[in-house]
């Protein structure tokens, strides 16, 4: 069975709106669907009330950061299991005709293409640019980057992160170097609602913690990826792909 983790910091409102309302459209059992928050988040309470409809709701002590808080995921799960990390904002998963798509068959898919190219992760085209989707094929293999808003992986318990405002980065390098393969779908997006209030915003992700944690990928992995500044003079990085 497939379990739906959603990480959410300081958004119950929005979580309960959007993400928890569009897996409900979409027949997600509510039972298969972890919600992990964090024991220090002041808005506690309106999370653990999701438990009497259904949910399961993990709180997590001493875990402070997305990378960390993948790390504490990571541990919970058995490994091999597989799961579907959502965005606590994700509105909606659409194809390149901007269609909505059926997001369990989605998953079910992911699986299948995950598990006959030996992979532990995958994952969808970073923004829901359809034009630029079209060009990509269906699938690809190699080491690209992938938004951490919807993501597929089964549990290797041997991957820690170990930066917090860099982790999608650091998810593909990770994976990529393990399997010599990562999973992209390029012809489905996520909608979503990125950089509101809350989540990592809320937890201390700015420029400059966000460069550090690029910068540290950038010297740990030069052979995977390059550091480089935009025109907005915000620094990111670029993943060295083999084809």
């Amino acid at each position: 069975m497939i379990k739906f983790v959603i990480p959410s910091y300081k958004r119950s409102e929005q979580l309960k709106n959007k993400t928890l309302r569009y897996l409900e459209t979409h027949n997600v059992p509510k039972q298969s669907i972890y919600i992990f928050t964090r024991v220090d988040d002041d808005q506690l309470s309106s999370y653990v009330k999701l438990r009497d409809e259904g949910y399961n709701v993990i709180v997590l002590v001493d875990v402070k950061g997305i990378g960390k808080t993948h790390n504490a995921i990571t541990k919970h799960f058995d490994e091999d299991e597989f799961i579907v990390e959502i965005d606590d904002d994700m509105i909606d998963l659409i194809d390149t005709e901007k269609n909505s798509v059926d997001f369990l068959e989605t998953c079910n898919e992911m699986k299948k293409q995950m598990i006959e190219a030996k992979a532990s992760y995958g994952g969808t085209y970073q923004c829901d640019n359809t034009m630029f989707m079209k060009q990509c094929n269906n699938y690809t293999f190699d080491l690209r980057y992938m938004l951490g808003c919807l993501r597929f992986r089964f549990i290797r318990k041997d991957i820690e992160l170990h930066t917090n405002y860099a982790e999608d980065f650091e998810n593909c390098i990770l994976h990529y170097i393990r399997d010599n393969v990562i999973v992209k779908n390029n012809w489905i997006a996520p909608k979503t609602k990125n950089y509101n209030e809350g989540g990592c915003d809320g937890d201390g992700r700015n420029l400059d913690t966000e460069k550090a944690d690029k910068e540290y990928l950038a010297n740990k992995y030069p052979n995977h990826c390059k550091l480089f500044q935009r025109k907005n003079e915000r620094w990111d990085l670029r993943l060295k792909v083999k084809r």
